[in-house]
């Protein structure tokens, strides 16, 4: 992908399926390890919020649907087999879904270091990383547990995540209009959008992988946009209303925006076929480095937001953008 000139997509696929999921994993094994033979190295903290943060970005996962989809639309033309690379990588990818699922960060968190009695009087604050509730004279610290500065709310969160989402959205409408790859279809190298993959898939009788694919990179990456507007109008227009819903709509939007990546990662698993006759032959089009961009502005911008101040501007009218106005 680099030598074909889509740099920005090599250096997506490089980081998010290749070194950061090994950089997560690492981090836990380091972490999960220590814990099960006793030991509480003063790096452990630290090496747990890394993990953490990696979660988003390690996408073997979505690699996986990236993988099943190319792997359809090639099996329609040629004959095509699973390695055991393929194999090992499904694997790896299972074993990450079942870590999502089956990790609980707070009882690690207290593991490696308990909570700690908080005075009920006075001000309190917590770690946004661990969640460590400490008293708010403590405000500006590093954290005691993972050594995060410990701060009230995050500063200028919504200037920030209005900027990423405005980029966001200017992006998302030729990611849309323009070719987002050229694919071996039918033995026909055929330029596509997002949707025309949709409608290619179902032409194809595959009708729960293009649903599957209009959901990741058709309807997500919008949800995304609208529900971050949402939440960012919430805290601008000060809104009491619906408070709980908005919090639910933030952290669904957070969540799932990874899944977006499916489409520049099905570009990617082509790179074996890209070169390899006329008729067999694939590459990324204009869209996609437009397209992989849109993801990763969302996903910074959901990161950037702060939920808290929703409740905040709610709650204390003159208190907007992590601060006092």
């Amino acid at each position: 992908m680099w030598r074909d000139g889509w740099p920005i997509l090599a250096v997506a696929v490089a980081l998010f399926v290749i070194i950061l999921p090994l950089v997560r994993f690492a981090a836990l094994t380091a972490v999960l390890g220590c814990l099960q033979f006793g030991f509480r190295p003063p790096w452990l903290g630290r090496t747990f919020r890394l993990a953490n943060g990696l979660q988003q970005w390690a996408m073997v996962d979505v690699f996986l649907l990236g993988l099943w989809v190319a792997y359809a639309r090639l099996a329609a033309t040629i004959s095509v087999e699973i390695g055991t690379g393929a194999l090992c990588f499904i694997a790896a990818g299972c074993l990450a879904l079942l870590t999502r699922a089956t990790l609980d960060k707070s009882a690690i968190w207290r593991a490696i270091q308990p909570d700690g009695a908080v005075p009920l009087q006075g001000p309190v604050a917590s770690c946004t990383a661990c969640d460590l509730v400490v008293h708010g004279s403590r405000e500006g610290d590093p954290c005691p547990r993972c050594a995060t500065k410990i701060t009230a709310r995050e500063p200028d969160s919504v200037a920030r995540a209005v900027a990423l989402t405005v980029a966001g959205l200017i992006l998302y409408i030729p990611a849309n209009l323009f070719p987002i790859a050229t694919l071996p279809i039918g033995l026909t190298p055929t330029k596509y959008n997002v949707l025309q993959g949709v409608i290619d898939l179902a032409q194809a009788h595959l009708f729960g992988l293009a649903l599957l694919v209009f959901c990741a990179s058709f309807a997500i990456p919008l949800l995304k946009l609208v529900g971050l507007t949402y939440c960012l109008i919430s805290v601008v227009r000060r809104s009491r209303q619906r408070l709980v819903m908005k919090t639910r709509v933030y952290r669904i939007v957070e969540e799932i925006g990874r899944w977006s990546m499916v489409d520049p990662f099905v570009i990617a698993c082509f790179v074996p076929v890209m070169q390899y006759n006329a008729l067999i032959y694939g590459r990324a089009e204009p869209a996609a480095p437009a397209f992989a961009s849109v993801v990763i502005l969302t996903m910074i911008a959901a990161r950037a937001f702060d939920p808290r101040l929703m409740w905040d501007a709610a709650i204390q009218p003159n208190l907007i953008r992590g601060r006092a106005v």
